[in-house]
Formats: structure tokens, sequence, C-alpha cells
């Protein structure tokens, strides 16, 4: 098996954002200064850029072959191939050079050179250590500090924690867009190179892991991440049956769909015994959903689009009679989905398959609400945060692109989504936000939870 994951990263967007329940400071570091570390320069790209590549290739960076009808790339991985018209390629060159950075500027705008880091990167590495720290493994608050202590060693997992902790503060303060982008493309580009040669270690193995992890909950962060956050989770299967050594020796060893379960159970102790029944609300969410989940089935197309479907209806009936049953089982959902072959996984994530996309976000929303009823009395609850401003982001995202014979489909999403906006306890840039969810988000919030 090709051990090589060549990531899809969508290269034009330019916010990726960050989400969690914990206070962020919103303090700003106003220096760029910037100091050289001993590791490793990542080395310089060895082709010649292409502008008249396929998309595929041109959001990977890699080169492009530009045979037709589909490229050498595209081919061996079996993506769809497709090339921007002539028209649109020459439209999308800048017709001035931008103009030259301030020296007056608090923070940096433009990606140091490869092997510098820089104050505000300091400052990321904290965060990450301190807050933005993937939510799983359940409670791996140790976990994660054994796979920081690796990160001087190897490129592309300093970048993946850099980049998810940037992304995680520019929903806060909206200045760290730029930064989390261009971390976010070193780590793919770096951990897709030492994907091409077999592991050598236990802790190699555990770098490896531990940046597509990282490169995972980024994606999670992002309004534009929806689709590229199931690619990254197929990207953690593909390593932890390729990439390691022995992922029985891991540090993520308890990271299996049965592992996932037990832990839910373990953490959700306290309340064992004592769940109660859902209150008028959730009640009344919990019908709505259902309602709104068979609307949808109809226009689905392929097999998985009605598995996935109907593993999502059943988990979220279990919901009734225990919340924590139900939590436990959303290991076995995503386990759906990176299991399925390329054919059914590209035409699930394919860009204009807006209904797979509501269904992703009916899903993403009752995980969240059922994580809510199951962990919100625990500290580990607060963890899984992110998942608030994630929905609201990627419901605004689907309301600007879903064509208007799908927008009844997001009724039962915006209204969920009003409930989601009640509870954000501080502030949330969303740049662009559709007008449905701005007016959500705006204070004080016209909604109530009734």
């Amino acid at each position: 098996m090709d051990r090589h994951l060549d990531l899809d990263l969508d290269l034009d967007s330019k916010s990726p954002s960050p989400v969690t329940t914990t206070t962020t400071s919103e303090s700003e570091i106003t220096t760029t200064t910037t100091t050289t570390t001993r590791r490793r320069p990542i080395p310089k790209k060895g082709h010649t850029k292409s502008r008249r590549g396929c998309h595929s290739c041109k959001r990977r960076k890699v080169k492009c072959q530009e045979t037709l009808p589909s490229c050498a790339n595209c081919t061996r991985l079996g993506l769809r191939c497709t090339y921007p018209s002539p028209s649109s390629s020459s439209s999308s060159l800048p017709s001035t050079p931008p103009p030259p950075p301030s020296p007056n500027t608090s923070l940096q705008t433009t990606p140091p050179p490869p092997g510098i880091f820089t104050m505000q990167d300091l400052r990321f590495f904290h965060h990450f250590l301190t807050t933005a720290y993937p939510p799983l493994p359940m409670q791996g608050d140790s976990v994660w500090q054994s796979v920081a202590a690796l990160s001087h060693h190897y490129d592309y997992l300093v970048h993946a924690m850099l980049g998810l902790a940037a992304s995680h503060l520019n929903l806060y303060t909206g200045t760290c867009a730029e930064q989390a982008l261009a971390h976010r493309v070193r780590a793919i580009q770096s951990l897709n190179q030492a994907l091409d040669t077999p592991c050598t270690s236990t802790a190699e193995g555990d770098a490896r892991f531990g940046a597509i992890m990282a490169l995972t909950f980024q994606a999670s962060c992002m309004p534009e991440g929806m689709t590229e956050f199931l690619t990254m989770t197929r990207g953690c299967r593909v390593i932890s049956q390729t990439g390691m050594l022995d992922f029985g020796e891991s540090l993520f060893r308890e990271f299996t769909e049965e592992g996932y379960s037990q832990s839910v159970r373990r953490v959700a102790a306290p309340t064992a015994g004592r769940e109660t029944p859902l209150d008028g609300f959730h009640q009344a969410l919990l019908d709505e959903f259902f309602v709104s989940l068979r609307r949808l089935a109809p226009v689905l197309s392929s097999p998985l689009e009605i598995r996935f479907l109907a593993a999502t209806e059943r988990v979220a009936k279990i919901v009734v009679n225990s919340p924590v049953e139900a939590f436990s089982e959303f290991a076995s959902m995503y386990g759906l989905v990176s299991g399925a072959s390329n054919e059914e996984f590209l035409q699930f994530t394919a860009p204009d398959n807006y209904p797979a996309q509501i269904l992703l976000l009916y899903f993403t929303m009752v995980e969240f609400a059922i994580g809510e009823l199951t962990l919100g009395t625990v500290d580990v609850g607060a963890k899984f945060g992110f998942r608030r401003r994630a929905s609201i982001a990627w419901l605004s995202r689907l309301l600007e692109e879903v064509p208007p014979k799908y927008q009844c489909h997001l009724e039962w999403p915006l209204k969920y989504a009003a409930h989601l906006a009640t509870g954000l306890t501080s502030s949330f840039a969303l740049p662009n936000a559709h007008p449905s969810v701005k007016r959500l988000l705006e204070p004080p919030s016209a909604y109530c939870r009734g």
C-alpha cells in the first residue's frame, strides 16, 4: 500500500478557524523579532510553478503533468481531474505586485523562511500546550505533552501543532489566518515527504500520527474545512495501518474504535445510573432532527450516503435511553467513512455533492448535542467545545454555497445554530458570515433557548 497521503488542501482559502470554550487571551504580541532554531530547514520545492495544472495538483502543491483527460497524479490516486479554463487562469494572476509589508505591523503577516520561527510562533506553541491540543484521545493531556516533546525532531509535527494553535486563536482574534495556513502547508508537504520512506522508530510513528491528528483537528477549526476534516480522518487510518512500526506500542494505542467507546464510558462514569430523561428542548430538537433527516434521504445518491444516514439515525435514537451509549458509538461512524472505498469516498466528499455535505453537517451537530448531554458536566467536555463554533462556521459556508433547491434542508441546522450561539461566551471572529448566521452572532442574541 502506498503510504503517501497526497493530502488535499484548499490553498486558496485564507481563513482557518479555531474553536474551544476555554477562555483565550486576546492580547497581541507586537514584536516581529525572529529567532533561528537548530532544526533542519525544510527543502525548497524541486519544480517550477505550473500555471496550467489541474485543480487537485494546485491544491496539493505538487507538479502536474498537465496531461488530458487526466494527469498521472490524479490517475494514480483516483482523484477527479479538472483544469481551469484559460480565461480564469489568466484572470487569476495579479495585475499589480502586492505592496511591501509595513514595518509598523503588529503581527508578522508574511510567512518566515523555512526553518525560521517567530515570537508569534512561540505564542502558538504555548497555546497548543495549554489549550489547543486535540481533545482525543479522551483525557489524553499526558499523551500530547509527550508528543510535543518530540516536535523539535520532526518538521511536520511542529508545523502541524503551530497550525492548529494558530487556527484556534484565529477564531477569537481574526489575526492568525495567514500564519495558520502557512504552517498547515509546510506540515502537509513535510509529512508527505516523510511518508515516502518507511518508519524507523516508535517515536517517529508517534510524530507522524500526532501530526495527522493535529491537521485533522485544524481542519475542524476551518470554516471551509468540513470535507477536508473527513479526508484527514482517512489519513489517520492510513498512517496507523501503514506509516508506523506497531500501533500497539504507540502513545496513541488506546485511540481505536473500542478504546474510544471505553474512554467515553470511563469519563462519563460519575453520571452513570443518574441519566435523566431528555428535557423539553432536547426532545423537540431530536424530533425535528428525525423529520429533517428523513426529508433529506430522497436526495442522497450513493450507497455510502444511505448507510451514513441510517447509522446517524440509529445513534440518535439511542440517546433517548442513554446519551452515554449514543456518544460512545460515534467512533464507528467515522470508521464507516474512513474505511470506505476510494470511489465511494471521493463521491461522498465531492465539492458539488451538497446533499452529502448537508448530511455531514447534521451529523456533526447532533454529535455535539449528544456530547453536550454526555460530557457537559465533566471537565473533559470543555475540550469538545470547538464543535459549537465549527458547526456555526460550517453552516454559514453551506448557506453561501448550497443551491436554492437544497436550502430547505438547512432549516434544522439554522434553528440549532441559534441555540449554539446562545452558548458562546466570548468573541467569534467569522469574517464574511452569511447574513442569517451573522444575525445569530449579534450581541445580544435575539434568540433564546426555549
